[in-house]
This record gives C-alpha cells, structure tokens and sequence, in this order.
C-alpha cells in the first residue's frame, strides 16, 4: 500500500509540473489581479450564496428569487466577456481535460476497459471528439 501512495505523491507531482498546471496558475494570478474580475467575481459569488441561503429557506419569494437568479447571469456574463476569465477557463478546461486522460488510462490499466464517461461529455472541450 505504500508504493500506491508513494506514486500517487509523483503522480500529484508531476501534476503540479505539468505544463496544463502552469497555465492554470499563470490565468489565475492574471485574473486575481484583474480588479473588474475580481469584483465581478465576488458579486457572482455573493448573489450566488444569496440564491442558495434563499432556497433552503422555508416559503422563498419567488420575485426574490427570480432577481437574485437574474443578477447572478448578469454578473456571469461579464465574467465571461473578460480575456482574463476567459483564458482561466480555457486553462481549467485544458487542464480537467489531462485529469480525465489519466483517468481514463487508470482505468483501463485496472479493468482493462476504457469506457466513455456517462453520457460521452467530461465537459472539457479539450478532451471532446466534438459536438461542434
């Protein structure tokens, strides 16, 4: 059992050296200093708790609701329309995408059977054969 741990520790490592990692740190320190990111970020997450508190709550108003659902997309949309953010998710995709791969390659080593994530989507682009 110690060598699946101690290999699992390289794996990790070899992780954190791996070129997808770099560029995942790299966009995030760009987009932690990107100050519009930061505060559009930060009211995404703050109406998202807002949403969340809401529902669990007993009778939630749905007008409520509805503008704290509609003020989350808003904010989410600016997010999305910034280089910074975007290239992070375009890292983090690349980089979910390697984690899959070893994944998949774990799994065929121990079953012998490499099968397609449920529904043949890991969400990653980087890993897609394409529903383009």
């Amino acid at each position: 059992m110690d060598k699946v741990f101690e290999k699992t520790r390289e794996l990790g490592q070899a992780l954190l050296e791996s070129e997808a990692y770099q560029r995942v740190k790299e966009a995030e320190d760009r987009a932690m200093k990107n100050e519009q990111a930061a505060a559009a970020m930060s009211e995404y997450l703050e109406k998202r708790t807002e949403l969340q508190a809401m529902v669990q709550g007993e009778n939630p108003d749905p007008a409520v609701l509805k503008r704290l659902s509609d003020e989350m997309d808003e904010a989410q949309q600016r997010l999305q329309m910034m280089d910074d953010i975007v290239a992070l998710n375009a890292a983090r995709d690349e980089f979910n995408g390697l984690i899959g791969q070893i994944n998949q390659v774990l799994q065929f080593i121990v079953t012998g059977n490499m099968e397609e994530p449920a529904g043949g989507c890991t969400g990653s682009c980087a890993t897609c054969s394409g529903c383009h």
